[in-house]
């Protein structure tokens, strides 16, 4: 369980444990911060290898939807206005997840009526979510085909998500050699899952498959990867490790979080590191150490902001509309270009200036909030 200064050290304001037994329902739910509207954020159905695991993962991934959906704030102009959130679900989703499961985790969302709003995330789909419309309102997501209060869903966010990410390089590129240009570029993609394959999709157009590396831990994903794109090269899931190894223009970490550690972060042979993957660094100082390297940094909430947005627009009154999804999330490389150019300007980190954004945008909603 956690304690007072753990929730102090992450900043949350509220950890829901549920457990049921009949469905074997292990589920956290964090609400890191509502200033600036409902809590937002994915339900990620994962297999830890601990309770304490779980909890600290569903901590830091609430506090990054907060500045993500502050990051959001500002890129749509306000339009966008959601808290941060976080729950998992502690579990093996190709095992465990079963309809049963789904409803009881979506009645223990019900029960905070609106306070959390879920979404799907790594081990949760699209249907997963249409699942649990049975038992509760408050999770979006929905599939394309579906209505709800004679709404279109915005369906799975990860094609949404991997724009943003594209884009994002696109600007890193741009910001360290001068040209966005992909085709001399290589890349190496750690990661295969939803946003990690759609980016593969997107970077094997503009680049060439010959220059791309991806790992997976996953047999079938890697499998899927080399028949769709034959000239790619391939680490055997016994090896992933080796993507940390690989000589690189891009490295994009798309799988889990604190994959930039004091184990990894001296191995990378690359110049950037733009990749979906929530929480990739493990302590802010290897942000630093990033710089110190020489290497440039895509602010992990800042770069994978597409699919929040996605949701975001899906809940607004009018439903979702795929033009403004797209719009908004192509905003994101643009404003990568601003915070590299402060960041280089302050002579700070890329990930300080992100910061100091998000913080900024919640400061003037609390400072709205406290004059009426």
């Amino acid at each position: 369980m956690p304690n007072f200064q753990q929730m102090e050290q992450y900043g949350v304001q509220r950890i829901h444990h549920i457990y049921d037994k009949d469905t074997g329902l292990k589920m956290i739910i964090v609400i890191h911060d509502r200033t600036l509207g409902p809590a937002l954020g994915g339900i990620r159905f994962y297999d830890y290898l601990s309770e304490e695991d779980a909890l600290e993962d569903a901590m830091r991934l609430a506090r990054g939807m907060t500045f993500k959906n502050a990051i959001i704030h500002k890129l749509s102009g306000g339009r966008l206005s959601y808290g941060g959130g976080k729950s998992v679900i502690m579990g093996n989703p190709n095992k465990d997840k079963t309809k049963a499961l789904l409803l009881a985790a979506a009645e223990a969302i019900n029960e905070l009526d609106g306070e959390y709003i879920g979404g799907e995330d790594m081990g949760t789909y699209d249907s997963d979510m249409e699942v649990m419309l049975e038992r509760t309102k408050h999770v979006a997501g929905i599939q394309e085909t579906h209505s709800k209060g004679g709404k279109r869903g915005g369906g799975d966010p990860s094609p949404i998500t991997a724009i943003g990410v594209f884009e994002g390089i696109r600007s890193c590129l741009t910001y360290v050699y001068g040209t966005d240009w992909m085709k001399q570029r290589k890349f190496a993609i750690q990661g295969l899952g939803k946003v990690g394959f759609s980016l593969l999709e997107y970077l094997a157009v503009r680049s060439m498959p010959s220059n791309i590396i991806v790992t997976d831990k996953d047999t079938a994903r890697i499998a899927k990867a080399k028949s769709e794109y034959p000239e790619i090269n391939v680490l055997d899931p016994d090896h992933s490790d080796e993507i940390f190894d690989q000589q690189c223009d891009v490295f994009a970490p798309c799988a889990i979080g604190g994959i930039i550690n004091d184990g990894t972060i001296k191995r990378l042979k690359c110049k950037i590191v733009a990749g979906a993957a929530n929480n990739q660094l493990r302590e802010p100082r290897h942000g630093e150490m990033l710089k110190e390297l020489g290497i440039l940094y895509a602010p992990d909430y800042v770069i994978n902001a597409g699919g929040a947005i996605n949701v975001s627009v899906e809940l607004q009154p009018g439903g979702y509309d795929h033009d403004r999804a797209d719009a908004f999330t192509r905003r994101i490389g643009p404003l990568l270009t601003q915070i590299f150019r402060a960041a280089t300007a302050k002579n700070t980190t890329p990930e300080k200036v992100a910061g100091e954004m998000a913080e900024m945008v919640l400061k003037s909603r609390r400072d709205l909030n406290n004059v009426d």
